[in-house]
């Protein structure tokens, strides 16, 4: 989907030393139950190196479209520009469940913290998965941050209904965890790899796009009992890491452009989403090597399809979820959208007429 080439698994780990966990939540059937559910969550470790990052950080740069976010350390990234940690995401009421197993992770590998050196910044970026998840519950744990971590491993990467994913929603459907990547070659034999995934819980249905393709307003009438679009979700989380030597400045403007890829979705960044990018570089931080802002180009547009693409992968792997109160977020019906993205002609699908917002009973 685009013009850059992809990498050999098409997803962030594609990116030299950058590995990925996952837990996943999920028992539970029928009425909500406070406290003790049914469960549909989970949280998603992303490790940027294999290096000890509070020695050894990365430059980073964020981009926030849409602030209405509770995400934990940015004003640390915004300042200094560097990641000292792994990056964890999960639901909005476990931040702080998880900011504490990232704590317990970083002290063991680093004594020295608390005594005689500076703290760590934890950086935990979140979605509201209340939908089909007992929230309230706060049913991930401390530990539960530890595991994912230690189970970070490379590529291919599980995704949709995975880790953070497990009860986030997209268009009003299943979403999730989705990842994509871009091989960026500024001359022969000067080649970088630009990773990105993303924990999509956001959009309207009538919104949808799908390489250019108005899907959306044509699949209102395959799901049986749309949510509301009161009940749809809100937010997008963007993590991307490079190999490239990009200076902090560079990295911001790189976040900025993953609006473009999220745009091409059809999102608008409602007014209660919070859409954030965080771009990361783990060339060394003493690297000799640069990239010129003119050639940033080649960056830009590899940004903006690996965005829109790890989205979309987001719905087309996730999977139909039954939730609390029986709550339903139905997976992307695949054969209909390739049918209408197939029979797209001047701007309808063939032999389709332009349904209503509403689906059919």
């Amino acid at each position: 989907m685009g013009e850059v080439p992809i990498g050999p698994h098409n997803d962030i780990t594609d990116v030299a030393g950058v590995t990925v966990g996952h837990v996943s939540l999920i028992w539970g059937e029928g009425p909500l139950v406070p406290g003790r559910g049914p469960v549909r969550t989970g949280i998603t470790a992303i490790k940027p190196s294999q290096r000890n990052l509070y020695r050894e950080p990365c430059r980073a740069g964020l981009f926030i479209l849409n602030g209405y976010g509770k995400s934990l350390g940015t004003p640390f990234i915004r300042e200094l520009g560097i990641l000292n940690c792994p990056v964890l995401l999960t639901n909005t009421l476990s931040v702080p469940a998880a900011a504490e197993g990232l704590l317990t992770y970083i002290l063991q590998q680093n004594p020295e913290i608390g005594n005689d050196a500076r703290t760590a910044n934890l950086v935990v970026f979140e979605c509201d998965d209340s939908y089909l998840n007992d929230m309230r519950g706060r049913h991930v744990r401390p530990s539960d941050a530890v595991i994912a971590l230690q189970r970070a491993g490379g590529g291919p990467i599980a995704q949709g209904n995975i880790g953070a994913g497990v009860g986030m929603s997209c268009f009003q459907l299943k979403g999730g965890i989705g990842s994509s990547s871009r091989l960026i070659e500024l001359e022969p034999g000067r080649r970088y790899t630009l990773g990105i995934l993303v924990l999509a819980n956001f959009g309207l249905l009538r919104d949808l796009h799908i390489s250019g393709v108005p899907v959306g307003r044509f699949l209102l009438r395959y799901i049986p009992g749309l949510i509301p679009e009161s009940l749809a979700g809100t937010s997008l989380i963007i993590v991307g890491i490079t190999d490239a030597p990009l200076t902090v400045p560079q990295l911001e403007r790189l976040a900025r452009r993953s609006a473009l890829g999220q745009a091409r979705t059809g999102s608008i960044s409602m007014t209660g989403s919070g859409d954030f990018c965080l771009m990361i570089s783990t060339a060394p931080l003493t690297h000799g090597e640069s990239v010129a802002d003119w050639a940033m180009d080649d960056f830009y547009r590899a940004v903006s399809e690996a965005t829109a693409e790890a989205i979309w992968n987001a719905l087309f792997l996730a999977e139909t979820m039954i939730g609390r109160d029986d709550r339903v977020r139905y997976a992307l019906p695949i054969a209909e959208t390739l049918e209408i993205m197939s029979g797209w002609r001047g701007g309808l699908p063939k032999n389709r007429e332009m349904p209503g917002r509403q689906p059919a009973p």
